[in-house]
């Protein structure tokens, strides 16, 4: 498998488990919460622990998604230049 496959590959992964976790959190009751009142705060509750852990997760996700995708662009610029 070259390089730029690779790449490509675990993009993809990461961006399957973000979608999987986006899920997650859009079906919590948390964010049932925030879809009825986006302008007020919504007090946390003891369960909300998981859902600040998902969002961190997805937000984990996007930061390695960006990486590997800056990755990828150098890999299709050195190509390109060869």
């Amino acid at each position: 498998m070259t390089k730029l496959a690779e790449v490509n590959e675990k993009i993809k992964i990461l961006k399957t488990a973000r979608d999987i976790l986006k899920e997650e959190y859009s079906e919590s009751e948390f964010h049932k919460k925030k879809e009825a009142h986006p302008q007020s705060i919504v007090p946390p509750s003891p369960k909300d622990e998981e859902i600040y852990k998902l969002l961190t997760a997805i937000n984990q996700l996007d930061h390695y998604v960006k990486k590997f995708q800056d990755k990828q662009f150098e890999i299709l610029k050195k190509e390109e230049g060869d």
